[in-house]
């Protein structure tokens, strides 16, 4: 995706004016990330807020065991990063990583401080975007709280239809808080019905 479709998201997303989008794009860093490349690890800093322009990132914490706990995918247009160590200013709690070759922008507290403060369509862009990312996490705690494994599985299918192409069963089970064994099981059972 070149900076033009970008652009024209962006404006489609939240009726930004050209100026607006061209501070954005002063403001921003551009990355590109190869498949498996780290963008953070845990305890690492600067923490980035990051704009997924293509490809998917995979936010992640790993326990004392080095297990994975799946916390979020992002994909095209989304945003993702460790939102807690953005603002306060200390080192990421999370592990974020390419799982295919992804091209992202980076805004780090100064840069995301100076977007808001000074563009009022940002500003609310930015509200929308923390309140439906609230409203994500809570319909997913409750999901996950009030639904079968199998009923998270068909939501998790129907929010990321293309993601089990790309993404290893063990980050996908783990983001579903269920064992590999167990999302294999489930697949078949689903497959046969």
């Amino acid at each position: 995706m070149n900076q033009e479709i970008l652009k024209q998201k962006l404006k489609a997303k939240a009726n930004l004016s050209d100026n607006a989008i061209e501070r954005f794009l002063e403001l921003a860093i551009y990355k590109k990330l190869r498949k498996n490349e780290f963008l953070i690890r845990q305890g690492e800093q600067p923490v980035y807020l990051t704009l997924i322009q293509t490809g998917c990132l995979m936010t992640y914490l790993l326990d004392t065991n080095k297990h994975p706990f799946v916390l979020q995918f992002g994909q095209e247009l989304w945003w993702t990063g460790d939102l807690e160590g953005l603002l306060k200013d200390t080192p990421s709690i999370y592990n974020i990583k390419a799982v295919v070759e992804s091209e992202v922008y980076l805004f780090d507290k100064q840069a995301f401080e100076q977007i808001t403060a000074g563009c009022l369509d940002f500003e609310r862009y930015f509200r929308v975007i923390f309140q439906n990312s609230l409203i994500s996490h809570q319909k997913r705690i409750l999901r996950n709280i009030t639904h079968t494994a199998e009923e998270n599985y068909q939501a998790f299918t129907t929010i990321f239809p293309k993601l089990e192409l790309i993404v290893p069963q063990k980050y996908i089970a783990s983001y579903l808080g269920i064992t590999p064994e167990f999302l294999s099981k489930l697949r078949r059972r689903l497959a046969r019905k």
